[in-house]
């Protein structure tokens, strides 16, 4: 069983060991601790989220508005240790679900490696397609801390 419960400051050895492992961290941003507490602490509209499976973290989420409206949130991670057993599948399928249940919430975006298509797969099955915003608005999304590198780009997923 797959749940979601918010990350808490003790989480923080378990996800840092996660992202630093050499399986991950080619693939995803490397963050400080200082950055993940921020995260954890509700900072900017970020929410943690530590990914259980069978009552044992197996992973974690971090998401935030993206917006001013919160028309639109950014998922700015998603990281699971054991792969291929559906994990990371199941935790943003129910994600998604309690997202947008959310009062204002029209779509949800997130930004994917090139060479990522274990990543790639997952979103599309989940219903996201690759955007490419129009010039006129591009500025929604900027300010987040990592626009899409040349080896990237966006994926968005409507209400």
């Amino acid at each position: 069983m797959i749940r979601l419960r918010p990350s808490r400051r003790d989480d923080l050895p378990f996800i840092t060991t996660l992202e630093r492992h050499p399986d991950n961290r080619d693939l995803i941003g490397q963050w400080t601790d200082g950055e993940h507490l921020s995260a954890i602490a509700g900072e900017n509209g970020r929410e943690h989220w530590i990914v259980e499976r069978d009552g044992e973290r197996a992973g974690y989420l971090i998401a935030y508005d993206c917006r001013p409206s919160g028309a639109g949130i950014y998922v700015k991670r998603i990281l699971v240790g054991d792969k291929e057993r559906g994990t990371g599948s199941a935790a943003l399928r129910e994600f998604l679900a309690n997202l947008f249940a959310r009062p204002g919430v029209a779509f949800v975006w997130l930004i994917v490696r090139n060479e990522n298509a274990r990543a790639q797969a997952v979103y599309r099955k989940l219903g996201f397609t690759r955007f490419d915003p129009p010039p006129a608005d591009e500025r929604l999304y900027e300010g987040i801390d990592d626009a899409p590198a040349d080896r990237c780009f966006r994926m968005k997923k409507l209400v």
